[in-house]
């Protein structure tokens, strides 16, 4: 195989790593989001747009489960767009830049549904380990929101 035909493998894994995140979000299976994840994976969350604020950070898969569980508990449904991506390979290491239109509906204290659409900008850091790509980071960004009533069934 040529470096071309590996890089084009690679590429094409680290895609499928990124899409099957957002499958396994939007499905609530929480599980298969830990398992995308190296042993001592961290997550990063940044949701002030516009802001450099320390941000949440989940380290290990115990962290991310609890987080996950209790970050996704709030709404009834949600849907990730995954839009463009950018990746830089090393090896069995790699970076990349990922766009994403993530759509939340939920309830509010009124009982009244909304949706919650947030442009998000994944920095991820990617290890290649016994032949499959996992995240060993991934930084969430908030690039901007929209919250406003649902005009649709959830």
């Amino acid at each position: 195989m040529t470096q071309v035909q590996g890089d084009a493998t690679d590429r094409i894994a680290l895609r499928a790593l990124v899409e099957r995140y957002a499958w396994a979000v939007d499905a609530g299976d929480i599980d298969g989001v830990v398992d995308l994840f190296a042993e001592d994976g961290v997550l990063l969350s940044h949701l002030m747009a516009g802001t450099e604020e320390t941000p949440l950070e989940r380290r290990g898969h115990g962290q991310l489960r609890q987080a996950l569980e209790l970050g996704l508990a709030q709404y009834q449904r949600t849907t990730h767009v995954i839009g463009g991506q950018v990746i830089e390979l090393a090896g069995d290491e790699a970076g990349g830049t990922t766009q994403c239109l993530a759509h939340h509906v939920y309830r509010d204290d009124q009982g009244d549904d909304r949706l919650l659409v947030m442009a998000i900008r994944y920095h991820d850091r990617y290890c290649k380990r016994d032949g499959a790509w996992r995240f060993a980071e991934r930084r969430l960004r908030l690039e901007w929101r929209e919250d406003r009533p649902l005009a649709g069934t959830p």
